[in-house]
């Protein structure tokens, strides 16, 4: 077997390749086939280095999930939670008023409006039961 020549690649270089796959133009094997680089952890090991994680082998989480950039797909969602939000209020506010209206309505008429568990239907007079001739 032959031994490969190792490649260096320039800190420009790397930098690019490293936003690429950051801002989701690339995932790490496509701009690792793009770009003709032929290890298979070098992105990676950019990404860690570029990203203020030192050491290589550690699992040390770099950043939290609230320093991220937000989408705009979560932006859109948390604009859709708050519009439907508002409408669980005005129907909220709608369902109080109608039963407002109508406790004051059977105040003001002592009628009653509203539907009793215990109803009964109505008895069909045998008149209107009577076939069409």
């Amino acid at each position: 077997m032959c031994k490969q020549k190792r490649i260096r690649y320039n800190e420009s270089f790397k930098w690019k390749v490293v936003q690429e796959v950051i801002a989701g133009k690339f995932s790490k094997e496509e701009a690792r086939k793009v770009y003709g680089i032929r290890s298979n952890c070098s992105i990676l090991y950019w990404m860690r280095l570029y990203s203020g994680n030192r050491s290589y082998r550690s699992c040390q989480k770099v950043g939290s999930f609230a320093d991220m950039p937000h989408s705009k797909e979560l932006q859109d969602l948390k604009a859709k939670v708050s519009a439907l939000e508002e409408e669980l209020r005005l129907a909220n506010l709608r369902a109080d008023l109608w039963q407002r209206m109508i406790e004051v309505a059977e105040e003001n008429l002592k009628i009653d409006i509203k539907k009793k568990s215990g109803a009964q239907l109505l008895k069909v007079f045998p008149e209107t039961t009577k076939p069409r001739q």
